[in-house]
């Protein structure tokens, strides 16, 4: 069994987060936390997911209470590689995750879920890259000195599925679930293509993971008690991804 106590989910009501609460409750592994700044439009059908407000990344203040006895620690929180101010870009995708893991380091929680990203090296979304790069390292400082904690690091391309902006379904999957069969079909050249122009397309031509498939990977974490050190979950391993492929058999390990 896994360690009990809460699950903290920062970003719980995001796209990705939101699926990944599903997730947990669904396996029974709650209570589970739903962190985020606004208070919800509706609260949670589950009763296994708590929704909490006024919770600031960037101020320690508003969540320290919740980290003594948390189980696992979900971060899931940041802006689209769009946001063309660097500044903005680099403080919502690296600081705001930075400064969770260092306040989750010093309760030594037992369980930390990144989500990242696999992107290209364009100047253009410099700062969208340079925070998530900075957070991943920040995750990799973490299993360094909590040895004895499992740091799960999840790095999707595009995600699929379907988000809501208020209360507006956005299909992204009509648009996207087409690429992936191509992109799964043609995965030979595709890749002969990015080693060719990494600059360009490194990381591009890859087929969008199921939100879905992000949740059944961080939940697998979670309740895998023997999971202790570093993993890295990349499209290669999160395509295709079940909990029957559970986390113990995948990705790639310090």
């Amino acid at each position: 069994m896994a360690a009990q106590g809460r699950t903290l989910v920062f970003g719980g009501r995001g796209f990705v987060g939101s699926s990944i609460c599903q997730e947990l409750a669904k396996r029974g592994l709650g209570p589970v936390l739903s962190l985020g700044r606004s208070a919800p439009a509706a609260p949670s059908h589950d009763p296994a997911v708590q929704e909490v407000a006024g919770i600031d990344a960037l101020d320690l203040e508003t969540f320290k209470s919740l980290l003594p006895g948390a189980r696992a620690i979900v971060i899931s929180i940041g802006e689209p590689p769009w946001i063309l101010d660097k500044e903005r870009a680099m403080k919502s995708n690296g600081l705001t995750n930075i400064n969770i893991l260092k306040a989750a380091a010093e309760h030594k929680v037992p369980r930390i879920v990144l989500l990242n990203a696999t992107m290209p090296n364009w100047g253009l979304i410099a700062g969208y890259r340079e925070g998530k790069q900075a957070a991943e390292a920040e995750a990799i400082n973490y299993f360094r000195s909590c040895g004895s904690s499992g740091v799960l690091v999840l790095k999707p391309g595009a995600v699929s599925g379907t988000r809501r902006e208020g209360s507006v379904p956005v299909p992204l999957w009509l648009l996207l679930e087409p690429m992936r069969f191509v992109f799964q079909l043609l995965a030979a050249p595709c890749r002969a293509l990015e080693g060719l122009l990494p600059g360009l397309l490194g990381g591009v031509l890859r087929p969008a993971v199921r939100v879905e498939e992000l949740a059944a990977a961080a939940a697998d974490a979670i309740a895998e008690s023997e999971f202790t050190g570093l993993r890295t979950l990349g499209t290669d391993e999160l395509v295709g991804y079940g909990s029957s492929r559970a986390a113990s058999g995948g990705g790639k390990k310090a």
